[in-house]
Order: structure tokens, then C-alpha cells, then sequence
């Protein structure tokens, strides 16, 4: 299927594909003025002799120079996803002028000329931070009471230079599609990625860690939200930490330039009618201080998917899908599982509460597992989608396919999931051939497609389980600890060791 069959896709609305595009045309539009010169076809009247005079046209005002002209924007939510949204940008230097978010609806009827020059009814001042690394600002500013049926246009800057008017698409009631990839990096297919998710115009997408691989030089952040603003100035994107970012200062790298709910690296919200877990899975622990980090993070997805689960045995909600970087089980070559008792304390909590879906990166291969359970095809049990094809360089896989494994190969790319009511519709995407290399002109080819239907009210209950203590859930937690520090210690070093 070439990209402009499926970009003509009946489950892409014509109009919503035409506002989420619209800011790439805003960068530069011509000042309107009646002075200056004219067609050629238009008529010039001479002057009487002696009559009156007019004066000479005078040239154009030109525009203020943008002296901390906004970059790498970014857009995500860190409350309600129905009502608001927050955008995230960076200026160079330490100087801070007020910076703002102007905002307003789409309104019916706008074209793309009122969308850009519109005044906005709403305005917010930023909140601003130092950047981790690099002489830069990070400014914060959230829309709120927006129309959930409403796409929303806006800019953000200061007097001292203004991004182009972008727009954000609005809040579905009822059918939404989402982005997944993680492991993202610079590359060729990076782009292909970020370009091939942008034309499928998805309501937001998730990255499942390792996003820029700065590794500790922190101006590549920089270079990653240049080429990440084509998309994330369009649509949310969320986020969770990979081992990656653990090297750009224990995850500060990574904090100071991404804004995402709640006060820690892990989170939860809902959209539609499921629920999202954003997990770090351990990725930022640094040693034995990490401890008492790790604990609190499994205690707290402990208490979310219980919550969760009941809310879905009551028919609140359809769905849990769970997010981390590193993958439960896989097929890469030499990581078979990574890290047996942190593996084991978390699939444990996913099987209790039925969680649905596990979406995750780390191994740079694609796979999609059948329902499984410890290391076994199991009915009841959640399915893993490994979607580690994101531009960094891929991997290997092992010789033998275990047969949890549903499917898996090497190739670039990302998945696009379609929630519709009981069924959440999964479509991988490859933006390379079966040689790896680049496909020309944007084009995207489809490598695999599923579904998942909703558990239902009657097997949801068998899942409607309170949440545990810590002295139930963690009495081995110090021991835990260890063997993840030291596994991801081992990472590191560039050490796959498949029993560790």
C-alpha cells in the first residue's frame, strides 16, 4: 500500500488532516498591504499637470527581529487530555523575557488564513527553567478549558520572537487512533518515522524511551526537538524514560526538556475509554539509592492497575494498556529475558489486574506476542508489542522463535493502534524495504496487523483484585534492587549477557 492510499484512508478525516498541516504553511505568510506595486495588467493614472499630488508609497513595516526566537516545540498534556493541552519550547541563552502560550478554538467555517492571523482569546504566561546541560531556557505553559470537540490553534513566544500558529487536534469522543515506537535516535529512519507518523495524523503518539540518545552531550537534545517539532507541534506526545536517558544526568536531561503528568517519571491518565500506565521500569535506577524509587514506582503501578481493574470490571473503562522501555520477554539475540526478578515482580502485577496491552521498546527488532503469561502462550493473559524500530541502529534475532512469539522481524518503523468501542485495531508500519533500506518519497508499508477485543464486564471481574501492601508485594524489593543496578550497570558497558 503506498502512503498516498493510505493517507486517503477513510478513518483520516479530510478536514482534520488539513488543520493538523496547516502550521507547516504558517512559518512565513506575506504581510498584507495595499502599497507597493501593482499587477501588470493593472492600470496607472498619471497626475493632472498641476492637480494634486499624492505621496510616494512607502515601503512595508518590517517585522521585529526575532532575537530569542521560540524552538524545538513539543506538545503533550500533564491533566485532563479531554480539556487541556501544554506546550513545551526552548529559547538559547540564560536571558528570560515573559514568554506566552496564545490559544484559541478552530472555529467552523476558518480557513487556513483565520486560523494564522485570528486574534487568540487566550493567553497564559510560561513557566521557565534551565535546561539541563546547555545554556537554554525551557518554557511551560498549559491550555485549559478547551472544547473537547474543538481542534485548538496557538503560538507561543515573547515580544522578542514568536513561533508560527500550530494546530492541535481536538479531543475524540468515542474512536481514536495512537502513535507507538520507542528507541528514536537521529537517523534517516528517525525522520521516516516522525514524517510517516505525521501524515497518518494520529491523536497523539506514545515513545516508548530512548529518544534522542544524547548519552551525556547534551546539545543533541537540541537536535532532536528540531526534528521532532514537524510532529510534536501537532499533535500530544507522551513520553517515558528509557536507559538512555539515564546518562544525560541520572534522567535530568530528560526531566528538564519534557513536560508529562505527575511529579515522577511514571504516570497514569485515561483517554477514551482506556487507561494508560507510563512505567519507568527501572531504567533510571542508579545503584542501591535507587531503592527506595523503585519501591515506591511498583507500589504506585500496583495501586493504578488495581483501580484500574475494578473501574473495568464496573464498565467505566474497556481497556488497560501498559507502557515501559524495556520489554518483558523478546526475541532479540542475547536478551532472553534482561532482568529475571525484575521481570518476574512486574509481569505478576500485569497478569493480576489483566492488563491488556504492553507496549515497550528497548530490543530494536519488532514483535508482537500472543496472549501470554510467563514466558507461555496464555488466553487470559496480555499481549507485548515490542516496537523498537523507532531509527536506532536494529538488532538481531535469536535462531529460534519461542512460541509466545506471534511475529517478528527487523525493520524501521512505528504502529498506529485504532481504539473503536470493544476493539483496538493494531497496524505496523515499516519505512523500509526487507533490505533495510530507506522506502522513497514517505512512502510506508504495511508488516502487521491485529486486533484485541475488550475482556468484558464478566471476565473483568476475575481481575477486580485490591491492591497489596508493600510487605506482601516487596519482601524481596532489596534484592530486586541489586540485580537491576547491576544489570544495568552491565548495560552499559555494553555487556548482553543472556543471564543476567
Amino acid at each position: 500500500m503506498s502512503s498516498s492510499e493510505q493517507l486517503d484512508a477513510p478513518n483520516i478525516d479530510p478536514l482534520r488532516r488539513r488543520l493538523l498541516r496547516v502550521g507547516a504553511s504558517f512559518a512565513a505568510l506575506p504581510l498584507l498591504v495595499s502599497c507597493g506595486s501593482e499587477s501588470p495588467d493593472s492600470a496607472i493614472d498619471e497626475p493632472e499637470p498641476g492637480g494634486p499630488t499624492e505621496p510616494a508609497p512607502q515601503p512595508p513595516t518590517p517585522e521585529p527581529v526575532a532575537t530569542l526566537p521560540p524552538r524545538g516545540l513539543h506538545a503533550s498534556w500533564i491533566d485532563d487530555p479531554t480539556s487541556t493541552r501544554t506546550l513545551t519550547w526552548f529559547t538559547d541563552g540564560t536571558r528570560a523575557p515573559d514568554s506566552y502560550l496564545e490559544y484559541g478554538p478552530v472555529e467552523n467555517g476558518m480557513n487556513d488564513t483565520d486560523i494564522a492571523s485570528a486574534p487568540f482569546p487566550q493567553r497564559t504566561l510560561a513557566s521557565r527553567q534551565a535546561t539541563y546541560g546547555v545554556e537554554a531556557i525551557t518554557h511551560t505553559a498549559t491550555a485549559t478549558n478547551l472544547a473537547p470537540d474543538k481542534a485548538v490553534r496557538y503560538r507561543v513566544g515573547s515580544a522578542e520572537g514568536w513561533s508560527a500558529v500550530h494546530v492541535l487536534p481536538a479531543a475524540p469522543n468515542g474512536r481514536f487512533r495512537f502513535a507507538h515506537f520507542g528507541d528514536h535516535a537521529l537517523s534517516e529512519f528517525s525522520k521516516a518515522v516522525v514524517a510517516g507518523v505525521a501524515a497518518r495524523a494520529p491523536d497523539f503518539a506514545i515513545i516508548a524511551g530512548d529518544l534522542s540518545y544524547a548519552n551525556g552531550d547534551q546539545p543533541v537534545w537540541d537536535r532532536y526537538f528540531d526534528m521532532l517539532e514537524p510532529l510534536a507541534a501537532r499533535l500530544p506526545v507522551m513520553t517515558c524514560p528509557g536507559n538512555h536517558e539515564a546518562k544525560d544526568g541520572g534522567g535530568e536531561g530528560y526531566r528538564s526538556r519534557l513536560s508529562m503528568p505527575g511529579e515522577d517519571d511514571h504516570y497514569g491518565f485515561d483517554y477514551g475509554r482506556v487507561h494508560f500506565y507510563l512505567s519507568t521500569g527501572g531504567s533510571l535506577l542508579d545503584g542501591l539509592a535507587g531503592a527506595g524509587a523503585l519501591a515506591a514506582e511498583l507500589l504506585a503501578i500496583e495501586l493504578d492497575l488495581a483501580r484500574a481493574a475494578l473501574r473495568r470490571a464496573r464498565g467505566e473503562i474497556d481497556f488497560i494498556v501498559f507502557v515501559q522501555h524495556y520489554t518483558i520477554w523478546t526475541s532479540e539475540d542475547g536478551r532472553d529475558p534482561a532482568n529475571f526478578t525484575l521481570v518476574a515482580l512486574e509481569e505478576q502485577i500485569l497478569l493480576r489486574y489483566g492488563v491488556d496491552l504492553l507496549l515497550v521498546g528497548h530490543d530494536h527488532i519488532y514483535e508482537r506476542s500472543k496472549p501470554m503469561a510467563y514466558g507461555r502462550p496464555f488466553a487470559n493473559g496480555y499481549v507485548q508489542l515490542t516496537q523498537g524500530g523507532g531509527g536506532q541502529t536494529l538488532y538481531e534475532l535469536v535462531d529460534d522463535i519461542a512460541d509466545w512469539s506471534a511475529f517478528a522481524t527487523l525493520r524501521y518503523g512505528f504502529s498506529e493502534l485504532e481504539v473503536d468501542g470493544d476493539t483496538i485495531r493494531i497496524t505496523s508500519y515499516a519505512v523500509d524495504d526487507e533490505q533495510n533500506r530507506p522506502l522513497p518519497n514517505g512512502e510506508l508499508r504495511v508488516i502487521d496487523q491485529f486486533e484485541i477485543r475488550a475482556r468484558g464486564t464478566f471476565a473483568s471481574a476475575a481481575f477486580a483484585l485490591p491492591a497489596r501492601t508493600r510487605k506482601q508485594l516487596l519482601p524481596e524489593i532489596d534484592a530486586v534492587v541489586r540485580h537491576t543496578a547491576r544489570r544495568n550497570a552491565l548495560h552499559d558497558a555494553g555487556e548482553h549477557l543472556p543471564w543476567l
